[in-house]
């Protein structure tokens, strides 16, 4: 079982902590400079150019991995949102199916994305329609498995009907996509970025915060603390950015809106296999 993402203060509030902390030290910096006239020196901006340079290099290595992952993780979503239609529609097209056991089929395919979501999360929300036809599921660990078990269920009792013909191998692709959608999203969930690159990252920025001020300060004096802040500012944002953008299944601003993506796919299955009443109210209309 996963664990939950833990909760913490939105991206500006801690950028706004760690500028207020830089403001501080660099206050005090200048003001140790002010007190006892540091003689001024001409290897400020070396020391300056080479060390933003580096972590330049560094920071922009960093943000490409996570947004690399959180760019698969999209993509594998926008797959799903496919995949999805193209079950309801197949389904819609191929079955020759009551219109009571479509909609328990539309359940299931609704359910998966739901289940998924709340899976990567680490979440055990209720799902009402598929709890109160198998209430086995309340207990299973892995509930996008159970409810694709339920899919490929349908499909083989069709298909030994005689209900989908050669159709079954049409279906059975998307079908088996699911699975292999769920499997890459746990290798992104369960493969953080390597512990080296953040903790090289995060020092990198943390030493040019506390070097800048005493390397700038020398030279431009107060002016060293609007100077420190704009360097500051964008270094810790975008480690920041980093760090939000490498677990995409998140919650925060940046990570992918999930809980839309669900229910687009079900506003789809919806239209394509709907409920019996439903079926019935437009015929009679």
């Amino acid at each position: 079982m996963f664990s939950t993402f833990e909760l913490r203060p939105p991206m500006y509030v801690r950028l706004l902590l760690w500028l207020l902390a830089v403001t501080a030290y660099s206050v005090i910096v200048i003001s140790v400079f002010e007190e006892y006239h540091v003689p001024e020196s001409t290897l400020g901006d070396a020391i300056t150019t080479v060390l933003g340079l580096a972590i330049g290099v560094l920071l922009v290595f960093r943000n490409r991995a996570s947004y690399d992952r959180w760019w698969e993780a999209r993509t594998l979503w926008g797959c799903l949102i496919n995949e999805s239609r193209n079950l309801a529609i197949k389904t819609a097209a191929f079955a020759d199916i009551e219109l009571a056991e479509q909609h328990h089929f539309a359940d299931l395919l609704i359910a998966f994305p739901h289940a998924l979501r709340m899976h990567l999360r680490g979440e055990r929300d209720p799902l009402p329609e598929i709890e109160a036809v198998y209430p086995e599921i309340k207990q299973i660990q892995h509930r996008p498995g159970f409810v694709v078990l339920q899919i490929f269920k349908y499909l083989d009792r069709w298909n030994r009907d005689d209900t989908l013909h050669a159709s079954i191998r049409i279906i059975e692709r998307n079908a088996n996509t699911l699975m292999e959608i769920c499997g890459a999203c746990e290798r992104i969930r369960n493969t953080p970025m390597v512990p080296s690159y953040r903790y090289m990252a995060w020092g990198s920025v943390i030493l040019y915060t506390l070097a800048g001020p005493w390397v700038v300060g020398v030279d431009q004096g107060w002016f060293t603390i609007p100077i420190v802040l704009l360097a500051s500012c964008f270094m810790i944002g975008m480690e920041m950015v980093a760090e939000t953008i490498e677990e995409p299944f998140g919650k925060e601003k940046d990570d992918l809106p999930l809980d839309r993506y669900c229910e687009t796919i079900e506003r789809f299955i919806r239209e394509t296999l709907p409920a019996p009443t439903a079926t019935a109210d437009a015929v009679a209309g």
